[in-house]
């Protein structure tokens, strides 16, 4: 029997309110960001072998920047990846400077490609920063994200990322959008999607994932 969407969000919400902050970073820093990080790495490798220069916007600490560095080095594509994020971590795996979520700190034309990774959705303006993205790549914005089609898989979103985040104090707004929401919002952009994707990391990923690699 399956559950309402209403009785799958209490229960959510009844879940979490069991467990302490501390048991929540101690399963993200040694399950859930591993896994995480390992599937993004293997999805956005193949989208970036024709990129010299990437600029990781939303980067926080460059694990993942750093990944997709090394993954690319050993099949011979030499990329530099350049950070950025609103808040600066002690201890980055890349090089990282302040942004201050409205403006990015380069020239027009200043990377190849520009990666957005899970940051829009915390984010009131998505589409200021998608256009900033824009305006700094010469080639391609790299877009991965979430979208939802059901009040189920908004809980499902907003779950994992109370999970992901909430422990670190990082602003949640729950700005998931549907496919359509993101459709309207590159059309206004004016780019051109070279390819999307829609996918979940494994058959137990609750979360509905979405990737545009976007011609600027």
């Amino acid at each position: 029997m399956f559950l309402s969407d209403k009785t799958y969000e209490s229960l959510s919400i009844s879940a979490l309110k069991l467990v302490s902050t501390s048991t929540l970073k101690l399963l993200n820093e040694a399950i859930l960001f591993p896994l995480r990080r390992r599937y993004l790495t293997r999805i956005l490798a193949p989208h970036l072998k024709n990129s010299k220069s990437v600029l990781d916007l939303g980067a926080s600490d460059g694990k993942l920047a750093a990944l997709l560095q090394n993954k690319l080095a050993s099949q011979d594509v030499d990329t530099n990846f350049m950070g950025c994020d609103v808040h600066l971590q002690s201890e980055t795996h890349i090089p990282v400077i302040r942004y201050n979520g409205h403006h990015l700190p380069f020239p027009d034309n200043s990377f190849d490609c520009v990666l957005i990774i899970d940051v829009l959705h915390h984010t009131e303006e998505a589409l200021q920063v998608i256009q900033e993205a824009k305006r700094v790549a010469n080639k391609y914005v790299l877009i991965k994200d979430h979208y939802w089609n059901t009040s189920k898989d908004f809980t499902s979103l907003k779950l994992a990322d109370f999970i992901g985040n909430k422990p670190y104090d990082i602003h949640l707004p729950y700005q998931f959008l549907t496919e359509q929401n993101w459709h309207e919002m590159i059309e206004t952009c004016q780019m051109n999607i070279v390819t999307s994707q829609k996918f979940r990391f494994n058959q137990l990923d609750p979360c509905k994932h979405i990737l545009f690699k976007l011609e600027v």
